[in-house]
């Protein structure tokens, strides 16, 4: 078979990377094509992924109409040039579109309730769309909701090791704790309207828990110069294993604090868009969520403040990892089996819903 998968955030090339490897293990061939976000580039160059680049459109909504049709005319040529079997996504316009048009089946994957009038259009064009059982929305008669989450993906104990020589590249002694600190752009579509963390309390943070342990800063765009000293350096490939030794996780990025929180370390959350799959890392006791109003990001800095003092080891995280990881599925296997047997394999889980759990 081939398969195409289209992709956009970095976060997105994590979630079928692992899909890519099992897939090709069993000969099949595995086509990608990719807009430019962030270090999305980066990502793919590292892990050796050949891809063809679709554009990216401007904030306006000519533009965005513009690359909606050049970008799904790229996709449909790609289909036909490779003669790709199934389509791959994370509810990509484009690649809804360019199936349909193909014919081709196209399982997608969504994992964000506020992505709105993307996710609500164009999941109508797709076969089946991949949620979490926890996901809040239902999208499309074709949904099928599977115990695991997106992160689960790259992260679940099969496929990721973590590397410990992040201690050396941090320049900090082995085992030390240290506290990794996430600031985003707030420029995504679903973050109209909401503001993050103030420059004060970002200051704040900082000088707070540097007093007690050495502090990394992850942002996406500039920091304040008396931060950019903070600033993490690592390579792009070692981000989670950095996660998974920090002590404390503090930050906006929904999908890094989703991240630590499965790996094991106390994640602070502070956002004012929640998720099912947030509210379900809840309840293992490592996930702390927070609006982004100034009462709550007061409460974020005391409760960040409280773990790094109580220290990661006396919070029971490795237990409450074990109990959160014991109802879910390996998500990549389970997705490389519904890849390859499909549409069979969407009318078996469909007719015996238990089968999924054989995906452990």
């Amino acid at each position: 078979m081939t398969i195409l998968f289209v992709t956009g955030h970095p976060a997105q090339i994590h979630n079928f990377r692992i899909v890519k490897q099992l897939l090709e293990k069993e000969g099949h061939k595995v086509v990608w094509a990719s807009s430019k976000k962030d270090i999305s580039f980066e990502l793919l160059e590292l892990y050796g992924i050949q891809v063809i680049e679709l554009s990216r459109p401007k904030k306006s909504t000519f533009s965005k109409i513009v690359h909606l049709i050049s970008n799904s005319l790229k996709i449909i040529r790609l289909i036909r040039r490779e003669k790709v079997d199934i389509v791959v996504s994370r509810v990509s316009p484009y690649a809804a579109i360019a199936s349909k048009i193909r014919r081709k089946k196209h399982i997608g994957l969504a994992d964000t309730e506020v992505s709105g009038i993307y996710d609500t259009i164009f999941s109508k064009f797709i076969d089946v769309l991949i949620t979490s059982t926890t996901f809040g929305r239902t999208l499309t008669k074709n949904q099928l909701r599977i115990p695991s989450n997106i992160e689960l993906f790259y992260l679940h104990p099969n496929h990721f090791v973590p590397d410990h020589s992040i201690y050396a590249l941090l320049g900090i002694p082995q085992n030390a704790n240290f506290a990794l600190l996430r600031f985003i752009s707030w420029d995504a579509y679903h973050d109209q309207g909401i503001q993050g963390l103030t420059i004060e309390n970002k200051l704040r943070i900082v000088n707070e828990i540097s007093v007690l342990m050495p502090v990394f800063i992850s942002s996406e765009g500039e920091l304040p110069k008396e931060l950019e000293q903070f600033r993490l350096t690592v390579p792009y490939d070692k981000i989670h294993s950095v996660l998974r030794y920090a002590s404390l996780f503090f930050g906006e990025g929904a999908s890094m604090a989703a991240e630590a929180a499965i790996l094991g370390t106390p994640s602070v959350f502070v956002n004012s868009i929640w998720s099912g799959n947030g509210e379900d890392l809840e309840k293992n006791g490592l996930f702390f969520q927070f609006k982004s109003n100034l009462e709550e990001q007061e409460k974020a800095i005391k409760q960040a403040i409280f773990i790094a003092n109580k220290g990661k080891e006396n919070m029971g995280c490795e237990q409450k990892q074990s109990e959160f990881l014991k109802d879910k599925i390996d998500a990549s296997e389970f997705l490389k089996w519904f890849i390859v047997e499909f549409p069979e394999s969407n009318k078996r889980v469909i007719t015996n819903p238990e089968f999924i759990k054989n995906f452990k």
